[in-house]
């Protein structure tokens, strides 16, 4: 009987704090429709230090991060809900926002990784396939846009490159015509040079 009363409190421990979280998550809800991000953001945290992984407030902080403006905090919220939340619609929304947070920062690959992992919860989410399909297409404009100003930045080396080969050219073809010159000159000499040496001939 005595471990059925300790069994029992310990119960009625969790189930008083799990209300207690859940009140302190229903204010911070009141001061995020009133506007009140930065205040709703300090509730959300204090509901998580009384319950740690609870998915609602970390979600509900992600929300009032990204409303001031602390898309790579906000990040990490939904990321942690989108691991381990057992629910699937909430851990569909936190991909969905996570992506949000995601093209924020300009991480559009892992943005389109995200929208496509939150369709695979709820394939029939208009707005998440739009969002897909948005973050696609901006990143092949990137793309198309980096491609487009590289090979102006590759034609440089490769002209200085041909400039290189000409000079190197030049330089070759002017050592190769004081050689053939110095040649010249040698066989020259060398005919000269039996004409004056060759003995007078005996009569």
């Amino acid at each position: 009987m005595k471990s059925i009363l300790i069994i029992v409190s310990i119960f009625l421990f969790y189930a008083s704090q799990a209300q207690d979280v859940n009140r302190i998550i229903s204010e911070g809800n009141d001061a995020y429709k009133k506007g009140a991000y930065k205040h709703a953001s300090e509730l959300y945290k204090k509901a998580l230090k009384k319950d740690d992984k609870n998915s609602v407030a970390k979600f509900n902080l992600g929300n009032a991060l990204e409303k001031q403006n602390d898309a790579a905090n906000a990040e990490k919220y939904y990321d942690e809900v989108a691991a381990f939340s057992n629910e699937p619609d909430l851990k569909a929304k936190a991909y969905y926002n996570k992506g949000v947070a995601q093209v924020v920062q300009q991480k559009l690959p892992d943005a389109i990784g995200s929208f496509k992992e939150g369709l695979k919860l709820a394939p029939e989410d208009n707005d998440m396939r739009e969002n897909l399909q948005k973050a696609i297409n901006d990143l092949k404009k990137q793309q198309q846009s980096l491609s487009q100003q590289n090979p102006k930045k590759q034609q440089k080396p490769k002209q200085e490159k041909q400039k290189n080969k000409l000079t190197n050219q030049e330089t070759m073809e002017q050592k190769f015509n004081e050689l053939r010159d110095k040649e010249k000159q040698l066989q020259k000499m060398l005919q000269r040079k039996p004409n004056a040496s060759q003995p007078e001939k005996d009569w």
